[in-house]
C-alpha cells in the first residue's frame, strides 16, 4: 500500500499517483505568470513535510521556497 497519494483534475479527467518514502510526491500548478510546486515527503517517523515552492514564470520546479515543514506548522502559519 502506498504511503502516500495525489490526485490532479483537469479538462481531460482526472489522474491519480502514488508515492512512495522514497519518491515523495511532486504536484506543479502553472500558468504563464507563475507556479506554485507543492512536495510531500516523509521524515524517519513517516510523518509528511510540506515544501512549497514559487516562480515568476512557469517553471516545474519551483525557484523559491516559501514553506517547509509539518502539515501542522502549515496550519500554524496558515491562521496567521
Amino acid at each position: 500500500m502506498s504511503k502516500l497519494y495525489g490526485s490532479l483534475q483537469g479538462c481531460r479527467g482526472e489522474a491519480t499517483r502514488c508515492g512512495s518514502k522514497d519518491s515523495g510526491m511532486r504536484a506543479s500548478i502553472q500558468s504563464w505568470n507563475g507556479s506554485l510546486v507543492s512536495y510531500m515527503d516523509l521524515d524517519e517517523n513517516d510523518k509528511p513535510i510540506i515544501t512549497l515552492k514559487i516562480s515568476k514564470g512557469s517553471a516545474c520546479y519551483g525557484e523559491e521556497t516559501i514553506f517547509r515543514g509539518s502539515l501542522e506548522e502549515l496550519k500554524k502559519k496558515l491562521k496567521k
